[in-house]
């Protein structure tokens, strides 16, 4: 039998956007291929920069003007969760685990109170920082946010990236260049961004070096999977090569605005277009439906939540189309899609989608075609 492979660390710095959409998924597949051991990855940002997640609209969810206007470099992720700014200094500290290893979890359910719960425990103890996990995906300090989170659970890899503020998240910036809806802080202490968001350095009262971010990440890794031997190695030239070929594709504007109305109903005559947004656990959903006829001729969901696989938003979408434009066929359809054991939205119900479908249909309007 053979022995498992030791744990790789590997610490680099890159730019969130880039690490995001090239050296991220390239590590995940050479996981997944078994090509590589299980891997934490300690990337320390190198720029200030943003990232949308797979099932979001730009248009939607950022002030693309502001964006361009400020030379802020947009990209659009290959895993779930929200729009991120992320600013230089701060770190990623991911996992990339087979889930058949012991104790690395298959769900999202399972995934972030063990991860998120450790990062907490980590951080109040080593640095008396009173941090505390707060369902289904955040670390916060009194009611602040301290860390976004991405998780994506597919081909037998856990892929857990924790994005941790160290140093000052410039707000002001953030703030407009990601407009938050108000469903969005309804249920938070703090409303704002500014007096939402802080960072470890204004937390514990110091600065850290990239030998005390390594403590961290190694500190971390032992308490929520109970591995403490991590052998440092770079990345393998099969990743990069790899990481190449994927920022050529997912930096394109074909990627980018691939989840847009623009993109997806194409022909818009004799249609009507409806557009709903709620705030379930998860995240925040929104759903448009093209209907002509009475039919739904295309439905687009989008979303910062987590879905097992990311594929099955897609699914859900197909799943839609040619449904009758009503309430009791939307919620019937929707509620079979979610009763499917290779399906998981984390923190999303039936009724929360069937809402949103619901706000759509009341919405409809004749669509102008472009």
């Amino acid at each position: 039998m053979t022995a498992p492979l030791p744990w790789r660390l590997v610490v680099d710095r890159n730019a969130y956007t880039d690490f995001s959409v090239s050296v991220s998924p390239a590590v995940e597949r050479a996981v997944a291929r078994g090509s590589v051991p299980p891997t934490v990855y300690l990337n320390i940002f190198d720029r200030d920069s943003l990232t949308i997640g797979v099932n979001e609209d730009p248009t939607q969810v950022l002030d693309l003007a502001f964006c361009d206007a400020h030379g802020i470099e947009v990209r659009r992720r290959v895993n779930g969760g929200g729009a991120i700014y992320a600013g230089a200094g701060s770190i990623f500290v991911c996992f990339y685990l087979p889930t058949a290893l012991p104790g690395v979890p298959d769900t999202a359910r399972a995934a972030f109170p063990q991860v998120l719960g450790a990062v907490a425990e980590t951080l109040r103890r080593r640095y008396g920082v009173p941090a505390r996990y707060r369902p289904l995906n955040d670390v916060e300090v009194e009611g602040r946010k301290l860390m976004p989170t991405s998780l994506k659970i597919e081909d037998g890899v856990m892929t857990l990236r924790v994005l941790i503020n160290v140093t000052p998240v410039d707000t002001a910036v953030a703030a407009r260049a990601i407009p938050l809806p108000p469903e969005k802080t309804r249920d938070k202490v703090h409303k704002d961004m500014a007096s939402r968001t802080t960072c470890l350095e204004r937390e514990a009262g110091r600065t850290f070096t990239e030998a005390e971010l390594e403590r961290l990440t190694r500190e971390v890794t032992e308490d929520a999977f109970g591995v403490a031997d991590l052998r440092r190695q770079p990345l393998s030239d099969a990743e990069r090569a790899d990481a190449a070929d994927l920022r050529a594709r997912l930096t394109a504007d074909a990627w980018l605005y691939g989840k847009t109305e623009a993109r997806r109903f194409g022909d818009l005559t004799g249609a009507a277009v409806g557009r709903g947004r709620v705030k379930a656990v998860g995240g925040l959903i929104w759903t448009a439906l093209k209907v002509r006829d009475g039919t739904v001729a295309a439905a687009l969901v989008n979303g910062d939540w987590h879905p097992r696989p990311t594929d099955s938003v897609a699914w859900l979408e197909q799943a839609l189309a040619g449904c009758p434009a009503t309430t009791e066929a939307l919620r019937a359809r929707v509620a079979a899609f979610l009763a499917r054991d290779d399906v998981e939205f984390a923190g999303i119900e039936a009724e929360d989608l069937a809402a949103a479908f619901d706000r759509a249909l009341a919405d409809l309007c004749p669509a102008t075609p472009g």
